[in-house]
């Protein structure tokens, strides 16, 4: 697990706190002729939806992440990263009602998300191993942060309004941005093989030997259970 910013003894006390791992991957399954490589209006193609998604991918892009799709029941399926369907393990008979948010993996972005979830007590945030997928042909593997709400009538429009504030009110780059509009947007994935196996075997041993009440001075679990969704059952 990358190390968060600050000395040991800050983060002990809970200024610095990474987020944790969730237990389970997501799936995207995109069309044969999505451009995963060179992208053009990858931040633009979001104002369709509103103004707000559109400065959070812009904001995401200038932070060494990127925004690549929101689910839910009220809005359906959004996002620079267009697909067929987002799949959880396990949940090819059903179709789920919750909200779901997926952005590249960058350290600003983490601590970004980090601090918007004290606002929303139903929204949890982790990093998981995201899959594309071209119909049975894996086509990339990359580390994601996940934002998801299992309760189906989540306000997102609220939380996009908020979030896009606390993006700008960041180290936010107009520049980036810009030039992947103009010039197209080289996209690129960050695989797990980044992180530090061994930092994260210590800190995952050490977690579990701790007791619950030191584990809320220290932070969470390297690995939590992805929510479950509420769900409607398909009949084939």
């Amino acid at each position: 697990m990358p190390s968060p910013p600050g000395t040991p003894e800050e983060r002990l006390g809970g200024i610095f706190l990474s987020l944790p791992y969730w237990d389970s991957h997501v799936d995207m399954e995109v069309a044969s002729w999505f451009p995963l490589g060179v992208d053009f209006c990858p931040v633009s193609i979001n104002s369709l939806f509103s103004a707000d998604l559109e400065t959070v991918a812009s904001c995401a892009l200038s932070l060494g992440s990127e925004f690549f799709c929101m689910s839910s029941l009220r809005s359906g399926n959004v996002g620079s990263l267009l697909r067929d369907s987002m799949l959880f393990p396990g949940s090819d008979t059903r179709l789920d009602l919750g909200f779901t948010m997926v952005f590249g993996y960058s350290a600003g972005m983490e601590r970004i998300v980090e601090g918007a979830l004290g606002a929303y007590a139903n929204l949890s945030a982790g990093v998981s191993s995201c899959r594309v997928w071209d119909r049975d042909m894996p086509r990339e593997e990359f580390k994601a942060i996940v934002l998801v709400s299992p309760d189906p009538f989540f306000d997102e429009e609220a939380f996009l309004i908020s979030f896009s504030r606390s993006l700008e009110a960041g180290p936010c780059q107009k520049e980036i941005p810009f030039y992947a509009e103009h010039f197209g947007y080289v996209r690129f994935f960050i695989p797990f093989e980044t992180d530090n196996l061994q930092e994260l075997q210590i800190s995952r041993l050490l977690h579990e030997m701790e007791n619950e009440e030191t584990r809320k001075s220290v932070g969470p679990s390297p690995e939590i259970r992805f929510p479950r969704f509420p769900e409607i059952r398909i009949e084939r």
